[in-house]
């Protein structure tokens, strides 16, 4: 396959959105040289959905496949065993091959939203891990120290704090270390809190007498609350996401996650970029104008325009315009009267009774009768259930009762 080489669009790559690269002048030498490399991106399968977090690295890789590089996607069936702990700061749960499987079944056709698929090498960990003696295993972990493990950032801080640390979760880094190994990576492409994993890639490389593989860690995507976009955290915007809620989820965006979102999540040319960053900076713009730009731009990307514009004006109509939505879901109940907290549950506007009760009493529930809009402020309320009746919690949330 031809490689392209193009010193301007290497250039861009090797600064758009990164973080941190190592070694960058022997990866731009390597990329400038002609020779297709083969660039390693992991992922373990700990949800069903994959978020702009994770995409932004997808759409980084989709950047090196364009310019006719080797994408080789690991997916992380055996390692999701164990858990990444680069961003807990506790235990976390682990999952079943039950669960693993149930997220697995849609990951490859969300990821080909991005990827084409028939030019990537998909393989899956367990394939060498499921046949790994422990022998062989204890062998891998000897390069390694406690010491080591233990200095990493969020294990100092867990042992500083008295909070328990796993030995599972200490073998992960070199677990996916050897997963470089397995493939003879050239490069590896990560988020930042990976950096430490990443670079055991690097060192298992030079025992095992292959050079060692670059290393590349993008800026972290921030989510809806402000922490890193975490499935886990529930504070994420879905790649499958409708694109209606994808929108109306974007302009609720803090205004100075906006360049750092056109930067990571679209591929709107860096010119245009800089000149919304000075117009929000000199106040030339209106951020809520921007954030419709960069809201049609990542649905444009993962849909089309025309859902983009759909999306939009649907948008305008709820938030701007104060109609209802123009489809709203509806949802059969039979009850002739229900408890509000439970309706809001059975509605799915609520994963909780406790959650039901929260927003109720923060304002948030409205019960919309025609022309008739109702807030509902007791959570105890025994609410007579009537065909039609549309419930609304929070901007964009509305569920009718047939």
């Amino acid at each position: 396959m031809k490689i392209i080489v193009d010193e301007e669009k290497i250039n861009e790559i090797l600064s758009r959105g990164t973080e941190d690269i190592i070694d960058k002048e022997h990866l731009k030498k390597k990329l400038m040289s002609g020779k297709q490399l083969n660039i390693k991106f992991g992922i373990d399968p700990t949800g069903p959905k994959i978020h702009l977090g994770r995409a932004t690295i997808l759409m980084k890789l989709k950047d090196f496949q364009d310019l006719g590089h080797k994408i080789t996607l690991i997916i992380g069936d055996f390692t999701a065993l164990i858990g990444d702990a680069s961003d807990k700061d506790s235990i976390r749960k682990p999952l079943t091959e039950k669960e693993i499987k149930e997220n697995l079944k849609d990951y490859l056709s969300q990821i080909g939203k991005i990827l084409d698929l028939k030019k990537v090498e998909v393989k899956h960990n367990k394939d060498w891990f499921g046949k790994m003696k422990a022998e062989e295993l204890i062998r891998l972990a000897m390069n390694f120290t406690a010491q080591q493990m233990i200095q990493r950032r969020n294990f100092k801080e867990r042992w500083d704090n008295e909070k328990p640390i796993g030995v599972h979760e200490l073998l992960y880094p070199l677990l996916q270390g050897y997963d470089s190994v397995v493939i003879k990576s050239d490069l590896e492409i990560g988020g930042f809190d990976q950096l430490f994993n990443l670079k055991a890639g690097r060192e298992l490389q030079k025992i095992f007498n292959q050079e060692p593989q670059d290393v590349m860690t993008l800026r972290m995507i921030y989510g809806l609350d402000g922490r890193k976009m975490s499935t886990s955290w529930g504070n994420v915007i879905n790649i499958l996401d409708n694109p209606k809620d994808m929108f109306g989820k974007l302009m609720t965006l803090n205004d100075d996650l906006i360049i750092g979102y056109f930067e990571s999540c679209t591929r709107v040319p860096m010119l245009q970029i800089n000149e919304f960053k000075n117009s929000l900076e000199r106040k030339e713009m209106n951020p809520k104008a921007i954030k419709k730009i960069l809201a049609k731009e990542i649905i444009t990307f993962f849909y089309d325009g025309e859902k983009a514009k759909e999306a939009e004006k649907e948008f305008e109509q709820v938030f701007e315009d104060k109609k209802l939505p123009s489809e709203i879901e509806e949802i059969k109940i039979n009850e002739k009267k229900i408890n509000v907290q439970d309706l809001l549950v059975k509605l799915s506007l609520a994963s909780s009774k406790g959650e039901a009760k929260r927003l109720i009493e923060q304002g948030g529930v409205r019960a919309i009768k025609g022309e008739n809009i109702e807030e509902i402020k007791d959570w105890q309320l025994e609410m007579q259930i009537e065909k039609g009746i549309i419930i609304q919690v929070g901007k964009r949330n509305f569920r009718k009762i047939s």
